[in-house]
């Protein structure tokens, strides 16, 4: 390829042919080179800063990468439900300050009738308390009533009505009554479509009380697929107290296809990966959804290659979420052995149940409880013999806690969950037990935390991300089980062909993105990432820590999504194996 002597004026244009010069390439990198194509060195006779870059990995070092990759796959092709605020909080006080007025009534007792068909947690009683051993007039008892609807409409109870019925209160009484607000029916309009069943997907139901976020929490529902645009009508019903809720829901189509390319594989198997992806909205009228998704080494042959497919079905139930997710992953590469090429080849399987119920929400944060039953299984193979001590087959569950928190500057995101290794369904115990070096019966604590803050300066618009993750362990774990960094995933700067793990560690990723201002939906982004790895497993490696960065852009253009980006290592231990420079891309097109 002739170099390029152009002198490019601008940041923006020197990235976007740096990275185009490196895409360009890419035929030439998956063409053969030599006659050597599609073989690769045994690593035993390299050290750690000679090997090559066609050394082969670890079986290990396959599944920690592909566990990672698998992940990033889901969140990208799971798509994410909205977030629908239909209310914010008024950030109105519960403590009352009653004014002095001239005509009043000293009140002993404050009863409010009908308060025991709301929730026991609005506190209701507690708020008309504080009234009590005041002497009340017309302009406290309005705040004292006024105090109460607010309260009412913050929780999302906004037909509810807090009335006060003519009385004397001569004698120190005062009665409010509460009017509940019920839902007479919930019903699509003429003109809505009507594949969709309301009773599973929208918690707001005929008899009900008018709960604001039983109507939110149906529309994330109904709009959880991007085929599928919903709104709501509140109307008044014929009775006292009574509305209908009026739904119109619409779906365009029910499959979505998307292909994908990316460079995120590795050398020895196929850095180059094409995928595709078939998803299905709302198969059975649950708004549910069903997609798979498969990838393939574009140079994939009989001497090397790795492939994935995943299946996934969710279907909401009101508050909850029930989701089946299973993989299956491939490799297999030929090696130069002493008289003849050596295959390896691998093939791993995995399987995860969570069902997932939202605790609670209001109008500025929602908490999630999951549950999560897994499975996952894997062995390799040296010419078609299996390894028998490199056979797995392992079963756990998992309890998390998941807080979204929306503030007015920005969005916080926390987790925290706990996972242990169980004998279910068949798994053994993992080959390193024998020698007491790991377990299959981990237990594994995770925290989890990411923060989004957009903001403007000088009338350009800016985002701010962070995303930390941290791993505790009590038991010695298995490679897979390990904490690892030191890929595009995690710690960004490094090619990802090996990585630190160990049973403990965390990392921070901090990413700050300018919108192009003559581009629709493009940014441009700097990042900076650090992390460490400790615990059992770490004594033997070459360093604890490695920092790193990345710049790229990332947007849509000519109807596709992309990401390139260059990153380099920042800090990493000596003899830790990189590239200086890591160049990636991600390409995807979705109908």
């Amino acid at each position: 390829m002739p170099c390029i002597k152009e002198r490019i004026s601008t940041l923006g244009g020197m990235i976007w042919r740096s990275l185009l010069f490196y895409s360009a390439g890419v035929v030439c990198f998956i063409l053969p080179a030599s006659a050597n194509e599609g073989r690769v060195l045994l690593p035993h006779s390299y050290n750690a800063d000679q090997q090559p870059a066609n050394v082969i990995m670890s079986p290990d070092q396959y599944l920690i990468n592909q566990q990672q990759r698998q992940r990033a796959l889901q969140q990208s092709v799971t798509p994410q439900s909205p977030d629908v605020r239909l209310s914010q909080p008024g950030g109105r006080s519960k403590y009352l300050r009653f004014p002095q007025e001239t005509r009043c009534f000293t009140l002993s007792e404050v009863k409010i009738s009908g308060v025991d068909t709301m929730p026991f947690w609005l506190h209701l009683n507690h708020i008309s308390r504080q009234a009590n051993g005041h002497c009340l007039g017309v302009q406290g008892i309005s705040l004292l009533m006024s105090t109460l609807q607010n309260r009412l409409v913050d929780a999302g109870y906004i037909t509810t009505r807090v009335l006060a019925p003519a009385q004397d209160l001569n004698g120190g009484k005062l009665e409010l009554l509460l009017v509940p607000g019920k839902i007479r029916q919930t019903k699509l309009t003429a003109g809505s479509g009507h594949y969709v069943s309301l009773y599973t997907a929208f918690p707001a139901h005929s008899g009900g009380l008018l709960d604001l976020r039983d109507i939110e929490q149906g529309l994330e529902n109904l709009q959880r697929l991007p085929t599928v645009k919903a709104n709501v009508e509140i109307l008044p019903g014929q009775q006292p107290g009574e509305s209908d809720i009026v739904l119109n829901w619409q779906q365009q189509r029910m499959w979505r296809a998307g292909v994908s390319l990316d460079d995120a594989g590795s050398r020895s198997t196929g850095r180059y990966q094409g995928g595709l992806t078939l998803s299905v909205d709302n198969p059975f009228s649950l708004s549910d959804l069903f997609y798979l998704a498969g990838n393939r080494s574009l140079n994939n042959n009989s001497a090397n290659g790795s492939g994935n497919i995943t299946g996934h079905y969710s279907v909401p139930l009101g508050y909850s979420l029930l989701s089946i997710t299973g993989s299956s992953y491939d490799y297999h590469l030929t090696a130069a052995g002493m008289n003849s090429d050596i295959r390896y080849s691998g093939k791993s399987s995995s399987l995860d149940v969570q069902l997932s119920h939202v605790l609670h929400r209001s109008g500025n944060q929602k908490t999630t409880l999951t549950y999560d039953v897994l499975m996952r299984q894997s062995g390799n193979k040296t010419d078609d013999v299996e390894i028998e001590v490199q056979r797995r087959l392992v079963s756990a569950w998992r309890i998390g806690l998941d807080n979204r928190h929306f503030f007015p500057f920005g969005t916080l995101n926390t987790g925290i969950s706990y996972q242990q290794g169980t004998r279910w369904f068949g798994a053994i115990p993992a080959p390193e037990e024998s020698a007491g070096d790991a377990t299959a019966l981990s237990r594994i604590v995770q925290l989890t935390a990411k923060f989004a803050m957009p903001f403007e300066v000088a009338k350009s618009q800016f985002r701010y991300n962070m995303q930390y993750k941290r791993q505790l362990s009590s038991t010695w774990l298995t490679p897979q089980d390990q904490f690892a960094i030191g890929n595009r995933w995690t710690v960004r700067g490094f090619d990802g062909e090996r990585t630190l793990n160990a049973d403990s560690g965390w990392y921070l990723s901090n990413e700050l993105a300018w919108a192009l201002p003559q581009a629709q939906a493009e940014e441009l982004y700097l990042g900076v990432d650090y992390g460490e790895v400790g615990g059992h497993g770490a004594k033997n490696l070459l360093g604890r820590r490695l920092a790193g960065g990345a710049i790229g852009v990332r947007g849509r253009r000519w109807g596709m999504g992309y990401d390139l980006f260059a990153a380099m290592p920042f800090s990493k231990p000596d003899g830790f194996s990189t590239d200086p420079w890591t160049m990636g891309f991600t390409v995807n097109w979705q109908y």
